[in-house]
């Protein structure tokens, strides 16, 4: 169950919104002992459902006038991105919807949402995004824009006391792994390493425990429960862990050819472009802001 506050920032929006969108009758709510509390399920099945309603089949895929729907990979950069805009933009409703690289191309192409948060390794010729869409999506027409590249490794306790150097050491350690769900970018990842090193995925103990975010994944390792993790660099250093690194990936936000123009849009875009979010974003540390805001695919 979410509160009134944790529903706002799930949905990146100020408490005000969320009372208008419980007396408008928008958003499942329910009043116990005088407080609005929101199950969470029913919160990310109402965000695909209102997606679902502007832009899928029978009705025309053009953006609400104040209304944004990003779904796909989780990052923190991204969650910040969102943050920032809906401040600079508050008359729009930006949400996020953690699925995963895939599925947020699927709900894409599928018109559930109107933004996907991307970043997937083709690994036959180890580019992300571009070459993955054009290979499993050769129907649809899309524009990339760069939010950042950023840093993914082993997340492993503070010390790492196990003295964890790669995915072998998962292993070699008897390291106990907490693995992302399937369909993300950093699941496709920890597979790619794991076959590149010959690994067996059930011979590392815990790779079917999953989490849906990187904050997840570190707070697992973290709280002890797990001795490493797939996840970014910014996720370690915000609770004090060391990090081993395995990949520098470009990740993307991939809009619809024709959705470019919208309005939302154009927004969530010059946020992006601001020189305040990429200096807060290089700050955080893992990142690389040089193509931030930049198209880096296009196909039309």
């Amino acid at each position: 169950m979410f509160t009134t506050k944790e529903v706002a920032e799930y949905l990146s929006i100020n408490e005000k919104q969320v009372y208008r969108l419980i007396k408008e009758k928008k958003i499942p709510a329910t009043r116990i002992t005088g407080k609005w509390l929101f199950p969470k399920n029913l919160v990310e099945e109402w965000i695909m459902s209102s997606a679902r309603e502007s832009v899928g089949a029978g009705v025309p895929r053009g953006i609400p006038e104040n209304q944004l729907v990003i779904a796909g990979s989780n990052d923190i950069a991204l969650e910040l991105l969102v943050k920032n805009a809906a401040s600079a933009y508050p008359q729009y409703t930006i949400s996020i919807s953690n699925v995963g690289s895939l599925a947020g191309l699927i709900a894409l192409h599928n018109g559930s949402c109107h933004v996907a948060a991307t970043h997937l390794l083709d690994v036959e010729t180890g580019e992300y995004n571009s070459s993955f869409i054009k290979k499993h999506f050769p129907d649809m027409k899309v524009v990339l824009v760069n939010v950042a590249h950023r840093e993914q490794g082993l997340i492993v306790k503070k010390g790492n006391p196990l003295g964890i150097k790669n995915v072998k050491s998962l292993v070699t350690k008897k390291a106990t792994l907490i693995n992302r769900q399937e369909g993300s970018g950093t699941r496709v990842l920890l597979d790619y390493r794991l076959k590149e090193n010959g690994i067996d995925p059930e011979s590392v103990r815990g790779y079917d425990r999953i989490a849906y975010t990187h904050m997840e994944v570190a707070l697992d390792v973290f709280s002890g429960a797990a001795d490493a993790g797939v996840g970014i660099m910014a996720a370690a250093r915000m609770l004090g862990l060391d990090f081993v690194p395995l990949a520098k990936e470009r990740f993307d936000l991939a809009v619809l050819t024709e959705q470019c123009g919208a309005e939302p849009v154009a927004a969530l875009r010059k946020t992006l472009g601001a020189a305040e979010f990429k200096a807060s974003v290089a700050a955080m540390g893992g990142y690389d802001v040089h193509d931030t805001g930049k198209v880096v695919y296009e196909r039309d």
